[in-house]
């Protein structure tokens, strides 16, 4: 078997933004830097919003109907996994990476909605009830921990593949993998999902920029 692609340039793009910024709005948010962590979360939610709309629209093996599969394909996977070789995500990290896409949107819908009381507030919250801001402010610190948690499986899942000899890791970086592709992958330029990327940026930062900047300059100053 020879090195073939398995991973776009939107995929990877996605993956490693998508480690860095959750870590980023985690340490933002305990060091109180809101600014900061606002700047991040808007960033995070215009990768996440266009690897949404890529899972329908983007490369083969990069849209939800690849590798989302039934339960049952999952459990067939699970029973024998080395005789199931899968060009891409498996049927469970399948369900694993929709569940952090759910997750991080309602982290960042419930962030739109939040208040501490003190220093700041969302751009939603004088806009819904105050049973909501009570909800979504709740939600937000607890759901955080929980993106971490399965984070941190998905982590630790890597890491045993990437020993068994499965390199996972290494071809969420370069893209490439010794694997069988019997009929060639196709693909989709990264240019495009970089576009969807810009387009949610200047919607977010036309509408929050200003704040978030200048909560930038009073942390900073």
């Amino acid at each position: 078997m020879q090195k073939s692609k398995i991973w776009d340039g939107a995929v990877r793009l996605f993956h490693w933004s998508q480690v860095i910024l959750l870590a980023g709005l985690w340490y933002s948010a305990d060091q109180e830097w809101y600014g900061l962590h606002m700047a991040f979360a808007y960033t995070l939610a215009a990768l996440v919003i266009s690897r949404l709309i890529w899972g329908f629209i983007g490369s083969e093996n990069a849209r939800f109907s690849h590798f989302v599969k039934s339960p049952r394909k999952v459990w067939q996977w699970l029973r024998q996994p080395s005789q199931n070789t899968v060009s891409g995500h498996n049927p469970l990290s399948g369900y694993m990476v929709l569940l952090l896409i759910i997750l991080i949107l309602l982290q960042f819908l419930t962030g739109l909605m939040t208040s501490d009381d003190i220093l700041t507030e969302g751009p939603l919250v004088a806009l819904v009830p105050a049973t909501w801001v009570s909800f979504a402010s709740s939600f937000h610190q607890w759901n955080i921990n929980l993106i971490l948690g399965l984070v941190a499986v998905h982590i630790l899942a890597a890491v045993w593949h990437q020993w068994r000899g499965d390199k996972v890791i290494t071809a969420m970086i370069t893209g490439q993998k010794v694997i069988e592709v019997k009929t060639p992958l196709q693909f989709k330029a990264v240019g495009l999902y970089l576009l969807l990327v810009l387009i949610l940026m200047v919607a977010f930062y036309s509408w929050q920029g200003a704040v978030v900047w200048e909560m930038l300059r009073s942390e900073w100053a």
